[in-house]
């Protein structure tokens, strides 16, 4: 009885250590800060410049922008998406060239015409990670959806 006390304290510390390690802060910034640093950032120049410092030590994030060479990492006959515009190619075993229709919308959509074309790989939506670091396809399918490709930038 007392072992079982002794491991059930454990994991009950272990777990508001760990809980407390993410904090609230996490959260704030993801939503931009809190209205007092934004109080602060509008009272004082110099409020501006301290993000700015911060960021710079960390790495640049990728970019945002669609346009570029992406590379599968799922199990997929495409081994890389080249976007330029609104013309796509691929390579790898589904090698052809595509369209990309709506490119600055909210579901841009890509239409491969492949000399031999993948029943499951003709038309998909495209989606953007919001960091712009990756991107997923969900291609056209039966009625309960059809193959997913995640690719990232190469």
């Amino acid at each position: 009885m007392r072992k079982a006390l002794t491991v059930t304290a454990a994991l009950v510390t272990g777990a508001v250590l760990l809980t407390g390690c993410g904090g609230s802060g996490g959260d704030e910034a993801a939503k931009g800060g809190s209205a007092a640093s934004s109080a602060r950032a509008e009272e004082s120049p110099r409020a501006e410049e301290s993000p700015r410092a911060e960021e710079s030590s960390q790495p640049a994030p990728a970019e945002k922008g669609i346009d570029g060479t992406w590379r599968t990492v799922n199990d997929s006959p495409i081994k890389t998406l080249e976007i330029t515009g609104t013309e796509v190619a691929t390579t790898g075993e589904l090698a052809c060239a595509g369209t990309l229709e709506g490119v600055n919308t909210e579901k841009p959509r890509i239409t491969l015409d492949c000399a031999k074309p993948d029943p499951g790989r003709t038309e998909g939506t495209l989606k953007v990670k919001s960091d712009g670091s990756a991107v997923s396809i969900a291609w056209d399918g039966p009625e309960w959806g059809g193959m997913i490709d995640t690719l990232r930038r190469n």
